[in-house]
């Protein structure tokens, strides 16, 4: 079973974080739109303000330079004073024949890029009023509506809204994203422990102070020990099981080879012995010929049953493994599985010096390779197998089986066989591993350390 809580732990996150970022945003879609939608008439109103307060004060100031005794000095005031008007643009034209002496105003600088200008701004307006001098016209004073300085504004204003929303909305979701990752931590723990489930490490989470979850993860750690109690009794069942099976099998080895294959010796002898009997007497005739076949056949017939016997007997209870030591055993095993199967090719390396092993833990090893050959001729549909034997630096023999079959099924899982193997291998302090083959095919690896020589144990 492969958990997938951590992915549905990131959208919950991500859901957390993005609802309120949507909202923030809306917000601030909001409020821009609400600026852009007052913008225009807002820009109207102080435009036209401008303009009204600009005419009243050119209509009164134009009264005084009218009976002023120093016109020229009054109109320039009277300009400069206007400069400051905001939201208008004055300029003075000079009567033909009257020198020019007043420039036009400057334009107030635009603060706002031209595409937004041309968004918002007014029909522009032109008002003309005439400068009379001791009753001559001595030109015309023309006040144009500029609305720019106002549209600035409104794009200033908007420049400082967008940037106040976001710099508030950015603190926000950072706020948000430490409130949820403090607050998902409780289920990151949790998924942690159910991989550690899956790995079959049972020490549970430790205490959640979040009042919704913290009854889950007291359950949650019920489960674990609930688990870690059954996975000893397994353990302890599956050892029990083994410790049985090789019990058994060493007493039916000792029954095939003291009862049945005495009995076997025994019906081969007699058969000699009829044969035998029969050539010393001279017995001649049909009769006597067909017993003496019968008794050949018995004695062949024998003879292939104490060579199934062997077979049977070197199954259950390898004698080539005393004899001959593990790597030879290993390699006698390889041959007579390559022989014995029909397209079936076992290639072997093993070091060259065998190290120094205990009973057990040869027996072990032997019934480990001796299932994977098993596994892979009954499942596997290879037509070839590699047993790489090594032994590391680190105290640590390495097994390492290799097929080009139709590797793992969906869905795999350990059945009895490899969890004996498994069981096997822990017994030894050792851990096997199954996985699929590049370009097709299964590999098992069992890693078992060695006993530690004098040599590495006063390095």
């Amino acid at each position: 079973m492969m958990f997938r809580f951590t992915e549905a732990s990131a959208s919950l996150r991500t859901r957390l974080i993005l609802i309120p970022a949507v909202f923030l945003l809306l917000g601030i879609i909001v409020a821009i739109s609400a600026t852009l939608i007052d913008a225009p008439q807002r820009v109207t109103a102080e435009t036209a303000s401008g303009l009204t307060i600009g005419g009243h004060l050119i209509t009164y100031a134009l009264d005084d330079v009218r009976f002023s005794a120093d016109p020229d000095t009054a109109l320039n005031r009277l300009l400069e004073e206007l400069s400051h008007v905001r939201h208008i643009r004055v300029s003075y034209l000079a009567s033909p024949g009257v020198r020019a002496a007043h420039p036009l105003t400057p334009a107030l600088a635009k603060s706002a890029p031209g595409w937004f200008v041309n968004l918002f701004e007014p029909r522009r307006i032109a008002e003309t009023f005439p400068v009379i001098f001791q009753g001559a016209r001595h030109g015309e004073i023309v006040m144009t509506a500029e609305p720019g300085d106002e549209v600035g504004e409104v794009w200033d204003e908007l420049i400082f809204l967008i940037g106040l929303l976001s710099a508030i909305s950015t603190g926000i979701i950072v706020l948000t994203w430490l409130a949820v990752n403090y607050t998902l931590r409780p289920l990151r723990d949790l998924v942690a422990g159910l991989n550690r489930l899956e790995r079959g490490q049972f020490d549970g989470v430790g205490n959640i102070r979040v009042a919704e979850l913290q009854r889950v993860g007291e359950q949650f750690n019920q489960l674990a020990k609930s688990l870690a109690r059954t996975e000893a009794d397994n353990r302890l069942l599956i050892d029990r099981l083994m410790s049985i099976q090789e019990s058994e099998r060493k007493e039916l080895a000792r029954e095939l080879h003291d009862e049945f294959g005495a009995s076997l010796f025994g019906i081969r002898a007699a058969a000699s012995c009829v044969v035998e009997a029969a050539a010393t007497e001279g017995a001649v005739g049909p009769r006597f010929m067909e017993i003496i076949d019968r008794a050949k056949a018995i004695s062949s017939l024998a003879d292939v049953i104490q060579k199934h016997n062997y077979r049977i007997l070197e199954r259950i209870q390898p004698i080539v493994l005393n004899e001959m030591g593990l790597f030879n055993a290993l390699r006698h095993l390889a041959d007579g599985w390559g022989a014995a199967q029909r397209g079936f090719a076992c290639d072997i390396v093993t070091p060259e010096t065998e190290p120094d092993l205990s009973p057990d833990a040869s027996l072990t090893i032997y019934r480990i390779v001796q299932e994977c050959l098993t596994n892979v001729a009954r499942h596997s549909r290879a037509s070839h197998v590699d047993i790489i034997v090594d032994t590391l630096p680190s105290q640590q023999m390495i097994i390492h089986i290799a097929d080009n079959g139709v590797g793992l099924p969906a869905g795999f899982r350990f059945g009895f066989g490899l969890l004996g193997m498994s069981e096997r291998a822990r017994n030894l302090n050792g851990n096997l591993k199954v996985s699929s083959r590049r370009g097709g095919g299964t590999i098992v690896e069992v890693a078992i350390p060695l006993p530690r020589t004098p040599m590495a144990q006063a390095s």
